[in-house]
């Protein structure tokens, strides 16, 4: 057993070695990352070079996952980085993992050589929920964000366009007079109206990047209100601020719910130990 986790090992790390080596020529691509989000970006270069080999090229329904995810986290222009990036990180730190536990595993040898090579694959499945499990977070908390400004975003707007501004300058104000998620989202639309988009391509484009069912849906009948004029646009809008405002308030007693159940295991065990306490020290009183 031990030898055969060494041959591994071995070769395992000449593949390392040499990817590393050969990947030199990405070090722009690994250098572009965030360096809080990856601490060992300098490692990324053998998972980029390994990536442009057809057995261990991204592809099928993993690349399209992936590449759905980073679209609508980094936009359509820089989503084709971004996956490679994410692809790259799984097969250079699961290369460097791989051959690092399985060494020592040959190198300790007995009982305990099973236990890390258990240990590797386990690694390993860590470092793909890291990898790919990062955008799908990421994204789950944008969710999250848009769903709680998005009411007070629509009142804003159901009350300007109400006065008489129109949709187009009634949207510009909203986007740049607050900061956060549903209001970046905003000014990417705003900044595609400047550029010549319709209004209607603009707010489909806005319910795309939020990847909320809610907002996808009122982008779609904000485009119908559009098509149909101003009047009934307001009257949409003013029924979505009230509905979504009960909506927030619903996602907030469910956020006191599960807040509060968290809190359930903390308080039973220390009333579990104020117990032992007080009996240990009734115990300690009694006289046999």
């Amino acid at each position: 057993m031990d030898a055969v986790l060494l041959v591994l090992a071995t070769l395992l790390g000449i593949v390392f070695i040499i990817s590393i080596f050969a990947g030199e020529q990405h070090s722009g691509l690994a250098a572009g990352l965030d360096s809080d989000l990856h601490p060992l970006r300098f490692l990324y270069v053998s998972g980029f070079f390994l990536s442009g080999l057809k057995p261990f090229a991204l592809k099928g329904s993993l690349k399209n996952s992936l590449a759905r995810e980073m679209s609508i986290l980094h936009g359509a222009y820089y989503h084709e980085y971004y996956m490679r990036a994410a692809w790259a990180q799984f097969l250079s730190l699961s290369l460097f993992s791989s051959f690092s536990i399985l060494g020592l595993a040959a190198l300790i040898g007995g009982e305990i050589s099973y236990i890390l090579a258990v240990a590797a694959v386990v690694v390993l499945h860590l470092i793909w929920k890291i990898s790919a499990g990062q955008p799908r977070a990421a994204l789950a908390a944008r969710r999250e964000e848009c769903l709680y400004e998005f009411p007070e975003m629509v009142t804003k707007l159901a009350l300007l366009i109400n006065s008489g501004m129109v949709l187009r300058e009634a949207w510009r104000l909203i986007a740049f007079r607050k900061e956060g998620t549903i209001y970046s989202l905003m000014k990417k639309t705003i900044e595609m109206m400047d550029n010549g988009e319709s209004d209607v391509d603009a707010i489909h484009y806005f319910g795309y990047m939020s990847d909320t069912p809610e907002i996808k849906k009122f982008a779609g009948a904000m485009i119908q209100g559009i098509e149909k004029g101003n009047a009934e646009l307001v009257d949409f809008l003013m029924g979505q601020a009230s509905e979504l405002w009960a909506r927030k308030r619903q996602l907030a007693l469910q956020k006191g719910e599960i807040a509060a159940g968290k809190l359930v295991a903390p308080l039973g065990l220390s009333f579990i130990g104020i117990i032992i306490i007080v009996v240990s020290g009734a115990l300690q009183g009694l006289k046999f």
